[in-house]
């Protein structure tokens, strides 16, 4: 059996603002019902998977003036369809994820 996070986080150098409305615009097409406050932003799937409708948690923190810190993580339902989510999601975000050079190596 292979182990799924049911978190992950990622840094971004983009404005909190811009980092919601990405999430938003990529959770959207993928069937998934958007509500924000704040800073924070729940995700539930429309569609019922095997353990109920998956909900995703997502907040962000601002760590220093020009970086915040997503974190993403399943509040109900299956940790597989979760990560196959999350794989989704994160192709659509790559212009707000944050890479060091070595992870562009």
């Amino acid at each position: 059996k292979q182990g799924y996070k049911k978190e992950t986080r990622f840094t971004s150098k983009s404005s909190a603002k811009e980092i919601l409305e990405k999430i938003e615009q990529a959770a959207k097409p993928l069937g998934f019902d958007v509500q924000k406050k704040n800073y924070r932003m729940r995700l539930e799937n429309s569609k019922t998977g095997r353990k109920g409708n998956l909900k995703v948690a997502t907040e962000v923190f601002q760590v220093a003036p020009c970086l915040h810190l997503v974190e993403v993580k399943k509040a109900k339902g299956d940790t597989l369809e979760f990560h196959k989510f999350y794989k989704k999601l994160s192709t659509s975000l790559e212009d707000v994820v944050w890479k060091t050079e070595e992870d562009m190596q």
